[in-house]
This record gives structure tokens, sequence and C-alpha cells, in this order.
């Protein structure tokens, strides 16, 4: 009797959290169940809880500075209904571990969010809370841009605004300056029209030799379910095209381009992990080529052409998706495609449909991905495009290509890439070319072309911890690059195989929607002539690594 007097004396005396920690422990909040107990007990989505956060933390110590602050007053996060109106699901709706990831994927595709999580928070009597967490970018970007590759460089003047008032509407004002042409440019992107799956694209360019209108507005098969997609696409565009050998301009010709397409597409949807789409349209591309001012080869001009035409299409896209981080971009959620896919259209251009001659129009492409081992990644692409006419093949490309991501030590990475084209009776104005603007880093742009092209890209990628100013990651890199052109054509100058070494620099934007990763390669020739010049550095931005 004593012992039990003293124990109840013992708990009067306690404090009250000391008794919340005695409490049974069937009065804590019961643990959520995981994602296939959810989705096996048919539970439903039931509150729909969406924070956007600003684009710098204020909780994070280094991130709570007075610029800081100042910019995230500045900027107008993106609208809760922006991110609603991009879910696949809604209160209501079968729980899907499958449907939030892809709900997740769509939210990471859009330029103004940095990342974007969504899980679930609580679950009673058959329904389950969710939190959709997503990130903002700094998006209201105006100055000056600088790019450097092959020798040559380009300068450009922007305001641009990839979150319009926080809608998720872009507004481009852009006065560049490249080694092909000056341009004036405005253009504007909706990617949701009135809160809808439409997207509209209106743009609009003046150029030093000619200018470019553009209107597309879609409705694209916005996730793998979804059941039907149509779209309208009218372009103009009259530039002045030039011809390239050994980086040197050999040829120009004034280029009038009008391209219109119709196209639509059902599907069933997904089931047991493919969707299957078919398609149809009906497009009209004509050229029309006439000298330019300084054309100095007649007999180089092409010949005119107008393809119009009927055509049906088929997609095939496996549901298989991973996240990863670090592969292509530094410290940044990745969503690395594994599955296979598979495309193919066919039309054909007539007389009758206002064609200039009887030509079947195609085009394929076919991917897929695989995992080697835990640290090994290959990736397959390949794609045909082309013509068949009456004396056979026209401007047919065939491309081919494999990536390889190895883990080899700590969370650094090895890549390897190997390209390789095939062109067959090309048209005059579609040269294959290869340099220091496309991937032989260590020569002049545009250095060789031909009708057959190979590169090989070795690279060790180095991914740090350092975050200057919590603005950019910085990695680093050390490549190697052999490619080459070459034709079988008699006259057609072979220069062989061309390498370079060289070492990079990456900074990997966390603030800003401009571009993800800026380039800043030192790149050394190990072939070529001795006039050629023996160091080529290079500046641009790229969406990856």
């Amino acid at each position: 009797m004593y012992k039990k007097w003293r124990f109840l004396a013992l708990l009067l005396l306690l404090p009250t959290s000391s008794l919340a920690q005695l409490s049974p422990p069937d009065s804590a909040p019961a643990p959520l169940p995981s994602d296939d107990a959810l989705e096996d007990s048919g539970a439903v989505i039931g509150e729909v809880r969406i924070e956007v956060q600003d684009v710098f933390d204020p909780e994070d110590p280094k991130e709570d500075k007075a610029l800081y602050r100042l910019a995230n007053r500045l900027h107008r996060t993106t609208r809760d209904q922006v991110i609603a109106e991009q879910l696949l699901f809604k209160p209501g709706d079968r729980y899907s571990r499958r449907v939030l990831d892809e709900s997740e994927r769509l939210l990471r595709g859009d330029r103004y969010l940095y990342d974007a999580e969504i899980r679930p928070v609580r679950y009673a009597d058959g329904k389950v809370d969710l939190e959709v967490i997503a990130r903002d970018v700094w998006t209201l970007n105006a100055g000056v841009g600088y790019g450097h590759s092959g020798g040559a460089s380009s300068i450009h003047f922007q305001v641009q605004d990839t979150n319009l008032l926080g809608m998720g509407k872009s507004l481009t004002l852009e006065q560049s300056n490249t080694v092909d042409r000056s341009s004036s440019l405005v253009r504007y992107d909706d990617p949701e029209l009135f809160g809808s799956r439409f997207q509209l694209r209106l743009g609009f360019s003046s150029n030093s030799d000619g200018g470019e209108r553009e209107i597309n507005l879609s409705r694209p098969f916005y996730s793998l379910d979804s059941r039907w997609s149509a779209g309208l696409t009218a372009r103009t565009d009259d530039r002045v095209d030039s011809l390239y050998e050994l980086g040197e301009i050999t040829d120009r010709f004034r280029h009038q381009q009008d391209h219109f397409e119709l196209r639509g597409g059902l599907s069933n949807g997904l089931h047991d992990g493919w969707a299957r789409r078919w398609t149809a349209g009906f497009t009209f591309l004509r050229d029309r080529f006439s000298p330019a001012e300084d054309f100095a080869d007649p007999s180089l001009l092409p010949g005119d052409r107008t393809l119009s035409y009927p055509w049906i299409g088929f997609d095939l896209v496996q549901d298989d998706f991973e996240e990863a981080r670090n592969l292509d971009q530094i410290h940044r959620t990745e969503d690395l495609f594994l599955g296979g896919q598979a495309h193919l259209r066919l039309g054909f251009s007539s007389p009758v449909f206002g064609g200039d001659q009887n030509r079947a129009v195609y085009d394929a492409t076919a991917s897929h991905g695989f995992h080697l081992s835990e640290n090994q990644t290959l990736l397959f692409s390949s794609g045909l495009t082309g013509r068949w006419g009456r004396d056979g093949a026209e401007d047919a490309l065939l491309d081919a290509g494999v990536r390889y991501y190895w883990r080899d030590f700590g969370e650094h990475l090895f890549f390897a890439t190997l390209e390789g084209s095939v062109a067959e009776n090309p048209d005059p104005d579609h040269q294959l070319l290869l340099g220091g603007d496309s991937g032989l880093r260590g020569y002049p742009l545009r250095y060789q072309d031909g009708d057959r092209r190979v590169l090989l890209t070795l690279e060790q990628r180095f991914f740090t911890h350092w975050y200057p100013l919590h603005l950019a990651h910085v990695g680093a890199a050390v490549f190697f690059d052999a490619g080459r052109t070459w034709s079988d054509l008699p006259g057609d100058r072979n220069l062989g195989l061309l390498k370079d070494v060289g070492v990079g620099l990456r900074l990997g934007s966390s603030r800003s929607a401009l571009g993800q990763v800026i380039h800043i390669d030192l790149a050394f020739p190990l072939d070529g002539p001795a006039d050629l010049k023996r160091t080529q550095w290079l500046v641009t931005t790229k969406a990856g690594f």
C-alpha cells in the first residue's frame, strides 16, 4: 500500500511535459501508411496545400541578408493557382504515387521553378492530405549577355520575365548580335492559356538579314495518361544562310521559308506502363532561295522546293523515370528517362495537295535507357528524317548516339558520349558541320563539313560544395574531344580525325531562370594546320553540364 501511494505522489509532482512523455503510445499521431498501402486501401485525396517558397530562404542564416530579403520582396512569387492548374490530380481523386511523381516532373519542367516536391502529410478516414512545395527562381532579368565559342563572339541585351506577375507567362525583349545576324526580338509564351492545357507562343523578330514571325497554339499530350492533343503552327522566316568550309563562309544566299501545320492526336491513355498515341495532320512547307548580294557561285544555289502533305504518326512512350542528381545538373533534381520511346510519322507530298512533286516524307526516333550497375547508366537515342522521291532518297539524315554515366569516385562522374550522323543526298542548304560551336571545342566554329560525321567526348566531371553567395553551384570538368566529318564526293576536303583536350569551369545557377549551367572552357587542339590558333576559349550557357 505504501508503494502505491508513493507512485501517485510522484505523478502529482511531475511537470506536465513529463506527464506527456508517460502518456500511452497510442495517443501519438498515427504514422502515415506507405504509398502502396494508401493505394491498396483505396484512399482518396483530401486537402491539397500549396506552398511556394521565395527565391532566398530567410530561415537559412546564410541567406537571411538584407540584399536577399530585398530580392524576395521585389519578386512576385508564383501564384498558387498556377501551380494547381498543372497538377494531374484534385481532391476526391484516388491516391496514386505515380501521378504525384509525374506532377512533380511537370512542375520541375517550368523555368520559373527550381524544384518541386509533393508529399502526403496526413491520413484519416480514408483521405490523404497532400502538400505541394515549390521553390521559385528569380525570373525578371535585364542586362547584357556574352558568349564565345569557336573563335566567334555573341552579345545580347535582354529584358525578360519568365514568370510575368507570378502567372507563369513569359515575355522577352532582346537585341542580339551573333556571327550570323543582328536581331531584335519580341516573344510571348503562355503555357496555360486561360488556365487550360492549351499553350500559346507569339514571336516577332526584325533581323539585319530579314525577319521572322511565328504563332503556335497547341494542346499537347501533357501527361502520359492524357487522351487527346491538337495544335496549329504558322511561321514565316526570311534570312540569309551561309555555307562554311574550315570555319570560313564560302557562299551566302537568301532563304525564305513559309511553314503551316495543323495537327491532332488521340490516345487511350496509360496502360501497363505504356502510352500509345496516334496523330494526324497536314503540313505545308515552302522554301525559296535567291542569291545574296555577295553570293559567289550560282551553281551552289539550292533549288526551290514545296512540300504539302497529309501525314499520320504513332508514338509509344514507357513510364520509366528516375530522380537523380549531379548527372547533367549541379546539385539539382533531374528526371532521368530510362524507358523506351518510339516515334514514326509518314506523309505524302503531291501536286494534288499543293506540293511541287510526288514525295514521301518521313521522320522517326527511338530511345532507351539502362542501368548497367548501381553506378553506371547508358542512354541510347537515334533518329531518321528525309524524303523519298522519283530519284530515291532526298535530304535523308540518320543520327545515333549513346551517353554513358559512371559515378566513378565519391559524387563525381565520368561521362562519355559517342554520336554519329550520315546524310544521303542532302539539300544544298543543309550541311553537316563540326567545330567549336558543336562539340569539337578546340577548333573554330563550323570548321569541318561533309555528309558523314562522328564525335566522341570523354569528360571527368567534378561536383563541389562551393556555393559562392548562395547564387550558383560550382563544378569543373577535364575533357577530351575527337571528331571528324568527311564525304566521298570528289574534291571534298577530308581533314581526318581532329582531337582536343581542355579544362572547364561550370556554374549551375540556382536563382535565375535565364540559364541553368554557364560553361567557361579552355581547349587546346591536338591536330590541324600550323596556322591554327593553339588555344580556344569558350563561354556559353547550356541546359546541362
